[in-house]
């Protein structure tokens, strides 16, 4: 290659390497809830399972939106354990080979023991996420609420199904609030999703 064309190469290469790793990681949200319709009139309206609210399935056990407490985010959140243990699910359109986002809050309902409550988060069947949080300290005033996010890469489906499930095998469960997820190109996401989960 002569010195000129291998010059421009170089310097049209190392301006595309400085583009990609200087452009802000760009995303777009996908789907996001925090768990406010239906409107609950009462302190908690419980959901059995195959029972549908806001465009989510019980999938086992029961559920319950509440709005007894302080939320993450509106006025409603959920308590992934109703009477007993209870997982929800949606399907989301996605695309092939993109990277997906999914950010939640967590606290737990300061009702009844355990002190420390646990869950888990699933996309097509597959464990990406598994939580716990201590009620220690904390009050329907003051719920503590934390973020956690994790992220997953679909690499063959038009859409994933996600899915939260609580396992604190009791009827004061992990509770959940102001689900977001964000699509993001790989190559233009944080430095973090290096950790990916990679969805079949």
């Amino acid at each position: 290659m002569p010195k000129f064309r291998r010059s421009m190469f170089t310097l049209t290469l190392s301006a595309l390497l400085v583009a990609l790793t200087a452009a802000p990681a760009s995303a777009a949200t996908v789907y996001a809830t925090g768990f406010e319709h239906p409107p609950v009139s009462t302190a908690w309206q419980e959901y059995f399972t195959g029972q549908q609210f806001d465009g989510w399935t019980v999938t086992a056990g029961t559920v319950d939106t509440v709005t007894l407490w302080q939320d993450a985010e509106g006025r409603q959140s959920l308590d992934l354990n109703g009477s007993l243990d209870g997982s929800i699910a949606r399907t989301l359109p996605t695309q092939l080979l993109t990277t997906y986002k999914v950010t939640f809050a967590v606290a737990g309902n300061t009702e009844g023991p355990p002190v420390v409550k646990s869950g888990k988060v699933q996309v097509n069947g597959q464990d990406v996420d598994t939580f716990t949080f201590s009620i220690a300290g904390k009050n329907i005033s003051s719920m503590g609420w934390v973020y956690r996010s994790f992220y997953f890469t679909n690499l063959l489906s038009t859409s994933s199904v996600l899915q939260f499930a609580g396992t604190s095998a009791t009827k004061w469960g992990a509770v959940i609030d102001d689900v977001k997820v964000e699509s993001c190109l790989l190559i233009l996401c944080p430095a973090s999703a290096s950790a990916v989960n990679r969805i079949d």
